[in-house]
Order: C-alpha cells, then sequence, then structure tokens
C-alpha cells in the first residue's frame, strides 16, 4: 500500500508542474531561491519536473516547489492554478483565494479529487515574480493531508523568490 502512495505522490508532483514553452528565450529554473528544507520524516527526493521535492517516510506525503523562468508566454494566476491541477479526476476546489506572498499578488488552492483513483488533496501557492513562475505544492492522500499540513506551513512561511 506504501508503494502505491508513493507512486500517486510521484503522479500528483508530475501533474503539478505543467510547463509550456514558446520558441524563443530558453525556459530555465530560478536561481538564488532561499528556504528552510522539511525537517524529519520528509526527505529529498530527486525528480527532474520539480526544482525540490521532499517526501515524508511516515504518510507519503509530498512537498515540492518548481520554478518556471525566461518564458515568453504571461500566463495568469488562474492559468497556473488550472496547470497545477489538471492531472486530478473528480476535481473539487475546497478553496482558491488571491493572496500577498513574497511581496506579491499569489493564489492560493485547495483541491481534493482522484490520482490513478486515489482520493487525494493538494495544496498549492502560485506565484509570478521577476520573470518566474513559481508553484509551491503539498499533498498526499486525503486521510494523510493533515497530518503534515504544518511542514507546508513552515516552508511557504521560509520560501524567498529572489
Amino acid at each position: 500500500m506504501k508503494n502505491h502512495i508513493i507512486v500517486c505522490s510521484m503522479f500528483i508532483l508530475l501533474g503539478g508542474c505543467v510547463s509550456v514553452s514558446l520558441p524563443g528565450k530558453k525556459v530555465v529554473s530560478a536561481k538564488d531561491v532561499a528556504f528552510e528544507a522539511p525537517s524529519s520524516p520528509f526527505k529529498e527526493i530527486k525528480m527532474s519536473n520539480v526544482d525540490k521535492a521532499w517526501l515524508s517516510d511516515k504518510t507519503a506525503n509530498t512537498i515540492s516547489y518548481f520554478s518556471e523562468c525566461g518564458n515568453t508566454a504571461d500566463p495568469s494566476l488562474e492559468t497556473l492554478e488550472s496547470d497545477a491541477v489538471s492531472a486530478i479526476n473528480d476535481l473539487k476546489v475546497i478553496k482558491s483565494e488571491d493572496l500577498q506572498f513574497n511581496g506579491r499578488e499569489a493564489r492560493q488552492t485547495i483541491v481534493t479529487g482522484k490520482l490513478d483513483g486515489v482520493p487525494v488533496k493538494m495544496s498549492f501557492v502560485l506565484l509570478k515574480k521577476n520573470g518566474c513562475n513559481y508553484t509551491l505544492s503539498y499533498g498526499g492522500t486525503a486521510a494523510q493531508f493533515s497530518q503534515e499540513e504544518s511542514a507546508f506551513e513552515n516552508f511557504k512561511r521560509n520560501f524567498r523568490a529572489p
């Protein structure tokens, strides 16, 4: 069962980071991002489609962030939100609100749905700053979500986009 949860967590990370690159300027990850890595039971995992990701040994919940700089398209926060939740089936938006984050307007979204038939819950913070788009995400099975939500709150508090 835990392997199934880990696979679902990976799908969540994959689905939360849709990127469309138009011809022209090269799209790269942001440099000089500051953050405090989540503490135990989270451990860093390597993934090619996000800048950094951590997986909880206890619940298989994940925390990650993805950045994209230099894209000639200038997607709205609503478009970034739509991209972030695109892999979730039976999507239900629990909360979607604009807020100030890192000195910029941002959007925080909490959703539930199913991924590979498993009920999941996800939280995203979407931010545009200095020519870069950022997606911070936290998620896992719906039943395990609240157990480590405070780790994501701490991660958000300490995240600084340049």
